[in-house]
Parts: structure tokens; C-alpha cells; sequence
């Protein structure tokens, strides 16, 4: 009996330190979350994707230096979870089907709009929050088409069709204009857009397109077929190291003498990797930049200032667009985290909805019900500095004009949501 009694005790006693060490084990572990990361880290997007990285990183970076996020009372630090999509749009579904299995239901990435576009339909069940941080073709956000807790803070790549269409028309004034664009989703979508704004405010403009495919290393004959046609203006939109070759043969066959050249969409990553002589002249939209003197907003020019100034201790380095765009992604899921109390992607997403206005480095915010938020700053307009201009190599351009007209997002009724 005093042995039964001994070996109950003595379970007693186990059991007691197993739950103890659970307990405190639980607590550990509820003192840290987890939010899932996914980028183009190999593959065709592997440049941009580093300086997103750098965003999400510096956004988590300042949360933790201040203890973390306030939930259920307490301060609880955030890790990132780190996924390479490979720019496959296949290896992102596997990559996030993992994220899930390990119960991380918040993300926030993407690098091309084909694998994002990808995700988006990997989470029409709503079991996921996906935060793209890059341009998407704007049916995603359709009522009808988009995924419940889908949202991104960049908005559609048909946006910036509308956009840059709807400033060169007012702008320039130009009787006829050339659409040279990549064939394929990122192109494909800035073509509609330019087009629905063409079509509907300057119906008397010309519109030509022209389409190279993506990776093309000689756009020679592209160039020559463009200065064949005598346009006013030519509307470029490549991407990456096409962006890259295409600006250097623009320069190289001399069509900047014979048209304005506008470049819809460009980033500092790629942009530093044009020969200044290459850039001079070229009016560009930036999504963002890094130095934004003389636009008349003492707020917002100091936000940059400030968030310039942190990155390039950090970084050494000035931001690019597309990371800042991460970092805004990671700090409004980690803000919506936070409102939620929750890591449910539903409630994380309802929690912005709810709360829709934010200050960002791009001027106010606002969320929208589809889940892409209207900058009081929607684009901002740049032309290329001249060598003897620039101060350092990322001092690729002057800010001369910013974009505050509609066309950032379609109506919502247009969307489907009203």
C-alpha cells in the first residue's frame, strides 16, 4: 500500500512539473507571433524582392524595438516566417499551403502580379490574409473575383494605366501615343487602363501598341518600328532588367530626339542600373521616392525625410518604392493585428476595415471595402537627372508633379461592391 501511495505521489508530482513546464512553455510561446513572409527570392523577381525584404524587416524591426504588439494585455514580439516563391506561381501555392499547415494564416508578399494573382485564388475559401505588396491586375478586386481577406497597398497595375494616361493626355497634349509594354499581366493590365482613360477623356488621342516579350535582350527592332510610326509620345512599361536594356537602347537608337518619352512605373532598384545619360530627360511615375523636396507638404515630405534617414542607417541606402510598399504592407497587417487582438485573418482584415484611415509616407490613407486603400498622393511625377545633377547614385530624379486625380482605383459600384 505505502508503495501504491509512493507511486501515486510520485506521478503526482511528474504530472505537476509537466503541466508546470506547459504552462510556461505556452507563456513562451505567447510572448512571440509569427507572420508569414513570401517574396521572389530566386527567380526572375530575385532583385526586387531583396529590398522588399529589407521593408518587412525594418517594419518588424521597429515594432519589436518597442516592446512589440500590445495583445491580451501584454507585449508580444513578432518573427518573420520566411517563404521563397521562387516567381513560380505553383511554388507559391505549395509555399503557402505550408505556411497554413504550420497554422500562419497572415502573409504578407508578393514580387510579379502572376504569382500573387495565383494566391489570391489559393484563398477564396478565406483561410488566409494575403498582404500583396506589388501591382495586380485590378479584376482581382472585383467583387466577384477577389478572395475575402485579399487586400494590398499598392492597388492594381490597370491603375497605372488610367493614371499615367490620364496625366500624359493633360500634360502633353499628344495626337498620338505608343503603348510599349511587356505581354504579360503587369503589361497587359496597364494597357487596359490606359485605354479606358484614352478612350473616355481623350477620345481624339491615336493609341498604338506595341508588345515585346518578357526577357527580350535586343529591342532594337521594337525601337525602330516605334520611331516608324512618329508618335508624340511613348508610354514604356517594362520591368526589371527589360526595363533596364529597353531605356538603354531608347537612349542608344535616339527616340528620346524624335518623341517624349514617359516610363509608366519605375523603382530605384532598377533605375540605378540605367546609365544617367540613359535616364536624363525620361518623365517617369514613381510609385514612391525617396526624396520628395518642394511638393508643398511640410507632413509628408517629413515622413519621408525621416523614413529615408532610418533606412539609410539601416540599409545604407535610401528606400525603393517597392520596399517601401512592403514595409507599409507589414506595418498595416501588423496594425490590423494588433486592432484585432487576434491573428484571424478575418478579424485582422475587419480590424483595418474598421478602422480604414492611416498616415503613411505617401500622405493620408484610407482603406477601402475591396481591400486597396486611395492616397491623398497617387502617384508622383519625376524626370531623369543629368549626370552633373546628381548628388549620389541613387539621386536618379527630380520630383516635379504629383498625381491626385481618381483614376488610383476604379469606382466601387464599377468594382461590383455597391
Amino acid at each position: 500500500m505505502k508503495r501504491f501511495l509512493k507511486t501515486i505521489g510520485l506521478l503526482t508530482l511528474i504530472f505537476g512539473l509537466c503541466l508546470t513546464l506547459s504552462t510556461n512553455t505556452s507563456r513562451a510561446a505567447s510572448d512571440k507571433i509569427n507572420v508569414g513572409v513570401m517574396y521572389s527570392i530566386t527567380g526572375k523577381g530575385s532583385e526586387v524582392a531583396k529590398v522588399q525584404l529589407d521593408g518587412v524587416n525594418l517594419a518588424i524591426k521597429q515594432v519589436n524595438e518597442k516592446g512589440g504588439l500590445e495583445m491580451d494585455g501584454k507585449k508580444v514580439e513578432v518573427e518573420a516566417v520566411v517563404r521563397d516563391d521562387e516567381t513560380k506561381p505553383d511554388v507559391a501555392v505549395r509555399r503557402l499551403r505550408e505556411l497554413i499547415d504550420e497554422n500562419i494564416r497572415v502573409v504578407v508578399g508578393g514580387t510579379f502580379a502572376h504569382v500573387s494573382t495565383a494566391l489570391n485564388e489559393q484563398i477564396r475559401d478565406g483561410q488566409a490574409l494575403f498582404m500583396a505588396t506589388n501591382g495586380i491586375q485590378e479584376k482581382v478586386f472585383r467583387k466577384e473575383n477577389k478572395a475575402p481577406y485579399y487586400i494590398s497597398p499598392l492597388g492594381a497595375v490597370d491603375g497605372i494605366g488610367r493614371m499615367c494616361a490620364d496625366y500624359v493626355g493633360k500634360t502633353f497634349k499628344p495626337q498620338h501615343v505608343i503603348l510599349f509594354l511587356p505581354d504579360y499581366a503587369y503589361g497587359r493590365g496597364a494597357a487596359e487602363g490606359a485605354h479606358k482613360v484614352f478612350g473616355s477623356k481623350y477620345p481624339d488621342i491615336k493609341v498604338t501598341e506595341v508588345w515585346s516579350p518578357v526577357g527580350t535582350p535586343d529591342f532594337t527592332s521594337y525601337i525602330i518600328k516605334i520611331k516608324e510610326l512618329k508618335p508624340d509620345v511613348v508610354m514604356m512599361g517594362h520591368w526589371g532588367n527589360d526595363a533596364i536594356n529597353a531605356l538603354k537602347q531608347v537612349y542608344e537608337l535616339g527616340l528620346r530626339k524624335d518623341a517624349k518619352v514617359f516610363f509608366n512605373s519605375i523603382i530605384t532598384a532598377f533605375a540605378v542600373g540605367i546609365p544617367p545619360e540613359a535616364l536624363e530627360g525620361v518623365t517617369m511615375g514613381w510609385w514612391w521616392y525617396h526624396d520628395l523636396t518642394g511638393i508643398k507638404d511640410p507632413e509628408t515630405e517629413k515622413a519621408v525625410a525621416e523614413l529615408t534617414e532610418v533606412w539609410k542607417k539601416e540599409y545604407g541606402e535610401p528606400p525603393d518604392p517597392f520596399a517601401v510598399y512592403a514595409y507599409l504592407g507589414m506595418q498595416q497587417t501588423l496594425r490590423g493585428i494588433e486592432l484585432a487582438n487576434s491573428l484571424e485573418p478575418g478579424k485582422v482584415y475587419q480590424a483595418l476595415l474598421d478602422n480604414p484611415q492611416f498616415m503613411s509616407v505617401k500622405g493620408p490613407a484610407t482603406w477601402r471595402v475591396d481591400g486597396r486603400p486611395s492616397y491623398k498622393y497617387a502617384k508622383f511625377i519625376a524626370d531623369g537627372k543629368p549626370p552633373q545633377e546628381r548628388k549620389d547614385k541613387w539621386d536618379v530624379a527630380k520630383v516635379v508633379d504629383v498625381y491626385m486625380g481618381e483614376e488610383l482605383c476604379l469606382p466601387l459600384k464599377e468594382m461590383g461592391w455597391e
